[in-house]
């Protein structure tokens, strides 16, 4: 049979896209010479090094995803109690075995480092994620939701900080769900867990007042 890909104007990638590695990965493609994608658009800026993947400082494959408490940016949702109760804090999954590497244990504060930047977030040690097999080698994984950030009853460091800006040709949606990284045990100086507004309890049949424009979703100055 014949498939046809509706593009009103064509694609930049095209006449069909391929899965190209993400810019930055642990292996080299076995697929074709060409690892990432040639016409990827990427910030050339000393703001947005790259990891290569023989970089031993950044072993580790982060990917990012959503959480059901704290859907789209988290901004609405860290200021609703009942929301927070269910997700209060920003956590990092890794597996039993990369925490028994790094002499982690659940619930300990750990600090994430990319090229770009740092964040701190709490253990979550689960089995749900495994060591990856790759090229006669280990490479570990861990997961990082994107929801938490400096404003609302509860707040963490923002995933988002530690991703590359690479953005694919045709509409520069980011690539950033995948990024290389390392994990150590311990803290920021300067700690991201602290809230801009006050935790409300419930039930509260009194009117609740204004949240000042600072404490509003993202924060931000008059």
């Amino acid at each position: 049979g014949k498939g046809w890909l509706f593009a009103a104007s064509g694609v930049n990638d095209g006449p069909l896209p391929t899965h190209y590695e993400p810019f930055e990965s642990p292996v080299i493609t076995g697929l074709y010479r060409q690892r990432t994608n040639p016409a990827a658009k990427v910030d050339d800026s000393p703001l947005n090094p790259l990891a290569r993947p023989d970089d031993d400082r950044y072993p580790i494959v982060a990917t990012t995803y959503r959480l059901t408490e704290h859907y789209l940016s988290g901004g609405m949702s860290r200021f609703d109690s009942w929301l927070n109760e269910l997700q209060p804090a920003m956590f990092a999954e890794l597996s039993p075995q990369l925490a028994d590497e790094r002499q982690i244990e659940h619930g300990d504060w750990i600090v994430i480092s990319s090229p770009r930047g740092e964040i701190e977030a709490r253990a979550m040690v689960t089995p749900r994620l495994r060591p990856l097999s790759m090229n006669g080698r280990v490479v570990h994984q861990i997961g990082l939701p994107i929801h938490f950030g400096y404003s609302g009853e509860v707040t963490g460091s923002q995933a988002n900080e530690l991703i590359p800006i690479t953005l694919d040709p045709n509409v520069s949606m980011h690539e950033g769900k995948t990024l290389m990284c390392d994990v150590r045990k311990g803290r920021l100086a300067q700690h991201s867990d602290v809230p801009s507004v006050d935790f409300a309890k419930r039930p509260n049949n009194k009117p609740m007042k204004d949240t000042e424009y600072e404490a509003q979703p993202e924060g931000g100055t008059a």
